[in-house]
């Protein structure tokens, strides 16, 4: 008797996930590679002014809390407009936000097979929003509170960059030991908690870094709040 063989169902499967447009690819290398610029110039920036402003070590972990939650709400809220408005054919953003959150609906594992380019890319585009005005502006700016919001900001983008990475291995079978460790620690998302967003129509459990305003934002109905204010000023939701 005929039938599809191990080898032909590894054909469909991929075939199923096409490969981005080579000018997409440039676009990840190229967002990826000015991130990494920006956060070494404001780490650069971060560690003189700590010495320079005297500023305690116990600022650290205060603003690193800070920017995690700042990082989870960020991944909340894009996760959120790019499942819910706009479409592909949406200039620039349809390609690069809208379409890798739909499709990921239709097949929640080809994350998992995308390498690090094309699983950062988006975000670190995300990031440069935040990081080139603060590389622009607060270096030459010589106060505590310039130094401190550096801190806050580098802490930020590197917490959008862990986004793709954690909403990655709480798809995989089998995470690296480490994503193991950081999720039985809460630091960031497991599969159980975001496996939540993808019962029923994906309207719930947004925030994929560490998943810990989920329940807070969800509870208070906050995008639903903000899908009925978007639509008494005429958007309506695309999705």
């Amino acid at each position: 008797m005929g039938g599809v063989g191990r080898n032909d169902t590894v054909i469909v499967k991929e075939a199923a996930a096409p490969s981005r447009p080579l000018r997409h690819r440039a676009l990840d290398v190229l967002f990826c590679s000015a991130f990494a610029l920006l956060c070494a110039g404001l780490a650069r920036d971060v560690w003189t002014g700590f010495a320079r402003h005297e500023l305690t070590l116990l600022l650290v972990p205060a603003v690193g809390l800070a920017s995690f939650l700042a990082a989870d709400f960020s991944s909340g809220f894009v996760h959120w407009m790019a499942d819910n408005y706009g479409s592909p054919a949406t200039p620039l953003l349809g390609p690069k936000l809208v379409t890798p959150f739909r499709e990921h609906h239709a097949d929640p594992q080809a994350i998992t097979r995308h390498d690090f380019f094309e699983a950062n890319g988006d975000n670190c585009l995300t990031a440069l929003f935040v990081l080139v005005p603060a590389y622009v502006w607060l270096p030459r700016v010589d106060a505590p509170w310039a130094t401190s919001l550096e801190l806050f900001t580098l802490l930020l983008a590197l917490g959008v960059l862990l986004t793709s990475m954690a909403h990655g291995w709480a798809h995989m079978d089998r995470p690296p030991a480490v994503a193991r460790l950081l999720q039985r620690a809460g630091l960031v998302i497991s599969a159980e908690h975001h496996a939540r967003h993808h019962a029923g129509e994906h309207r719930t459990h947004y925030c994929i870094t560490t998943g810990w305003l989920n329940r807070v934002l969800d509870g208070i109905g906050f995008f639903r709040g903000l899908e009925r204010v978007l639509a008494a000023l005429g958007v309506r939701r695309s999705a």
